[in-house]
């Protein structure tokens, strides 16, 4: 059915906006079709269509439109919908393609299957809701046009209050499921409307109002925005910027953030704005992942709010980040180098690690690659006890001369260099230098031959011992190179009476004392954080320590102390099976069980493989124990 309205073809009898408007034409009396037009779509700010959230049916602008009227789907979309509202949380596929359709024109196919998509992701409307109107905002409709018209403000989810007069909406006596099925114009339906106005009645009336000045902002301005991925980049940014996320955006105080949030708010007010039925700040926890997918607008006013004050704050507010270690570039650690200590590192890499953030910086000019792991310490601090990843080249070079040297021993070439002998030792394997033959060269027979070996190998040792007093066989080797090897064999007791072991010296002591504080403070968080049913052993306290486990292992033996340390807080395997397996038990009596077995533990426990192997006969045992114990009434 084809009928022509002055110039308004109709080829199709859809219920759409364009249909509904042919009609008014028709009915109205109107004579001027500009008029009509005019009247029917209304001012700048308002919207009259059968979905109220998005006009259907767009691809047959052209044949419902004069070309002349100024009426593009553009201008509709973006003036009398609330798609700019709604843009800033839609999903990237949904907003790409209507964005496409706003910059080249509804395609032929048209976007009903888009619209429906979009119809669903911003529905807010349920049975039992009704088109929303401001009474002020409908007087001055009516002495501007003669006509009345649904805004599009009022049905926004959050708006209570208009944001032009500041008095409340009402509701009319059109549901949302009536709209489905027939059309009912606003001049029709208001013609009676309650002319009393009310203010902001409402306990937390400011905010609201707020709210509603936000969201017509939106209205107008939320195509600005980009979508959502700009405004999740921008999230992060704040959050990282007040600690509530690490510097890679990732989460590491939500319950700083949440306690922040109902600061602001209320606790009753959220409520009231989000009346889910669980927890109304749910969404929260998604601020660094599916935004597009869990963030609705209104949400996104709080959020804005929150960071920036008001929603064109957060769109116009630059947001510098601050990095673990600052902007670069960063002084260079290599003393070697002529530009120790300038300015020149560049940053490889940064990562969490635990409680540390971990940074590697390189110098161009000589190569050497440090790590930094704590961003309070000043640097000078860190160059007390630097961490090198790689020495460079010019340090490759300069140990290179120094091994070279056959006068030279390895403690010495490490003294030079500011490291240790067994670090020189590796850079000599990797450059190919034999170590062992430099040894030899220095042998006894570069002594005079009237001293013996013996004599003489004493007469180095007592030398080396006035410059260095304690001493350990490992220094000795370095330093008198065959002198330990021959006295062990010749004068055992009086090569061991001069030197003493390489843990027993006393920075090994201090590192020992210093350790085991460190163990105490990490078994005092595990016994407050920690989880209870673990096994509390060497490894974990440890990791919590921030110590190496081997440097533990390696020199325990020569630290007793903390091996009575460890022997009153670790629990042996035997002990946790025990503890585990009778909580366990205890628990299913608790819940009502009848027997207890193997397979309640892997339920519970994370087992590894071998272990049930390795503890068959124990485990067996004591399940049979606690069955007897615990379960042997019901049995």
């Amino acid at each position: 059915m084809t009928q022509k309205l002055g110039f308004f073809p109709t080829p199709y009898p859809d219920e759409c906006l364009y249909s509904i408007f042919c009609r008014y034409y028709v009915r109205s009396g109107i004579s001027s079709p500009t008029v009509a037009t005019k009247r029917f779509f209304g001012c700048d700010k308002s919207l009259l269509a059968s979905t109220v959230y998005f006009p259907r049916k767009l691809e047959r602008l052209g044949y419902w439109v004069n070309p002349d009227s100024g009426i593009t789907g553009r201008k509709l979309i973006c003036e009398h919908t609330a798609y700019p509202y709604h843009s800033i949380s839609y999903v990237d596929d949904i907003y790409q393609r209507m964005e496409d359709a706003i910059h080249d024109g509804i395609p032929q196919d048209g976007i009903e299957d888009l619209t429906r998509r979009m119809i669903g992701k911003c529905k807010y409307t349920f049975t039992g809701q009704y088109l929303r109107y401001c009474p002020e905002c409908a007087r001055e409709d009516i002495e501007k046009y003669s006509e009345t018209y649904w805004h599009r403000l009022p049905q926004m989810p959050g708006v209570k209050f208009c944001s032009k007069h500041r008095c409340g909406i009402k509701n009319s006596s059109v549901s949302f499921e009536s709209i489905r099925v027939r059309i009912y114009p606003a001049s029709y339906v208001l013609r009676n409307m309650d002319d009393r106005m009310g203010g902001l009645e409402s306990q937390y009336g400011e905010e609201y109002f707020s709210i509603a000045q936000e969201t017509a902002w939106l209205l107008e301005h939320g195509r600005k925005f980009g979508g959502h991925q700009p405004i999740s980049s921008k999230y992060r940014a704040f959050m990282k910027k007040q600690n509530y996320a690490d510097f890679h955006g990732t989460s590491i105080d939500r319950n700083a953030l949440r306690h922040d949030f109902v600061e602001k708010y209320g606790e009753e007010f959220i409520a009231e704005l989000l009346p889910y039925d669980g927890d109304p700040l749910y969404w929260l926890r998604y601020l660094q992942e599916s935004i597009g997918f869990n963030l609705r607008p209104l949400h996104h006013i709080l959020l804005m709010r929150f960071f920036a004050g008001t929603v064109e704050n957060f769109l116009n507010m630059e947001v510098k980040e601050e990095l673990p270690y600052g902007s670069g570039p960063w002084p260079c650690a290599n003393k070697l180098c002529s530009h120790y200590r300038k300015d020149v590192a560049v940053q490889t890499g940064i990562r969490k690690m635990g409680n540390e953030v971990w940074a590697w910086f390189e110098c161009p000019y000589c190569g050497m690659r440090y790590r930094r792991s704590d961003p309070g310490k000043s640097f000078e601090e860190y160059l007390k006890k630097p961490c090198f990843s790689d020495k460079g080249f010019i340090y490759e070079e300069r140990l290179r001369e120094c091994l070279s040297n056959p006068e030279l021993s390895l403690n010495s070439i490490a003294d030079m260099l500011g490291v240790g002998a067994g670090t020189i030792g590796q850079y000599a394997k990797k450059n190919g230098i034999d170590v062992k033959k430099r040894r030899k060269a220095n042998y006894y027979c570069g002594a005079a031959k009237s001293e013996g070996e013996t004599a003489y190998y004493k007469r180095r040792v007592l030398e080396e011992l006035q410059k260095t007093p304690i001493m350990s066989c490992r220094d000795l080797k370095e330093r008198v190179p065959g002198a330990y090897e021959w006295l062990i064999r010749k004068e055992p007791d009086w090569i061991h009476a001069r030197l003493i072991h390489e843990f027993d010296k006393p920075r090994w002591n201090e590192w020992g004392e210093a350790a085991l504080a460190e163990l105490k403070a990490a078994y005092a968080e595990i016994q407050l954080f920690g989880d209870k049913r673990k096994r509390i052993n060497i490894s974990w306290l440890a990791r919590v320590a921030g110590i190496n486990r081997d440097d533990i292992y390696g020199r325990l033996r020569y630290l007793p102390e903390m091996q009575k340390f460890f022997d009153e807080v670790c629990e042996t395997q035997e002990e946790w099976i025990r503890r585990r397996y009778t909580e366990i038990a205890l628990e299913k009596k608790k819940a009502g069980g009848k027997e207890f077995a193997y397979g309640d533990v892997k339920r519970k426990v994370q087992i590894r493989r071998g272990s049930y192997e390795r503890n068959r006969e124990l485990i067996e045992e004591l399940i049979a124990e606690l069955n007897d114990v615990l379960f042997g009434d019901e049995q």
